[in-house]
């Protein structure tokens, strides 16, 4: 799992200081997009959704944002428009830091500072991640890649070391902007292949390509 906008405890204590603890309920919106931040946020516990909207209007989920990771930079540093909505999937809490209170605190904290820039270097990567699965030939490579993709950001390794995601098939399908009934075909063929195993709001890939791809 990938972990470059992960904070460590130590760290959070610290912002803790400065920030405002704020609780949130399913369904609730943390942020939309176009808004313009004055603070960035702290995942402290629950779980919360990526969401891009499309020029069609569609949502297109692209992952779940996970416990000490660190998000909103980009919109409260730079004053550019928040890039996606967040919405809250199960109830739990955020630390928001100030804007100000964040750049004294860069200043004074290495440690922090750097893993902003890691923040920020995370999220291009994801991009740049997604524009290369979009390129791929055939819905069953975009399928893999985007689970691929997904587990390095939210798969857990269960006790027998496989990768398991908190996700739904229509998850998936929503992440790739393809009809469900499709994409649950796919699924269903990489796990009658062995590839990965379906379960309730649950997927876990058994198998991975170091290529990132599955043959056609």
């Amino acid at each position: 799992m990938i972990s470059q906008s992960i904070l460590d405890p130590e760290m959070i204590r610290t912002l803790t200081s400065v920030g405002i603890r704020r609780r949130w309920r399913s369904g609730d919106l943390l942020a939309s997009y176009g808004q313009r931040m004055e603070h960035v946020s702290v995942c402290l516990s629950g779980q919360y959704k990526v969401l891009l909207t499309s020029l069609d209007g569609q949502s297109h989920f692209m992952r779940l944002i996970t416990e000490g990771e660190l998000f909103g930079v980009p919109s409260a540093l730079a004053g550019t428009p928040f890039p996606t909505d967040i919405v809250c999937e199960e109830p739990g809490h955020t630390l928001d830091i100030p804007r100000q209170a964040l750049l004294r605190m860069l200043r004074q904290e290495p440690d922090l500072a750097l893993s902003v820039i890691k923040s920020l270097a995370t999220r291009v990567t994801e991009m740049f991640d997604v524009m290369e699965a979009d390129l791929l030939p055939s819905l069953r490579s975009r399928v893999y890649k985007r689970l691929q993709r997904l587990a390095q950001f939210n798969g857990r390794p269960d006790r027998l070391g496989h990768i398991e995601l908190p996700l739904t098939q229509q998850d998936i399908a929503q992440s790739l902007n393809a009809s469900r009934p499709r994409v649950q075909q796919e699924l269903k063929r990489l796990e009658r292949e062995g590839v990965i195993r379906l379960g309730y709001r649950r997927i876990t890939l058994l198998r991975i390509s170091p290529a990132g791809t599955v043959n056609p």
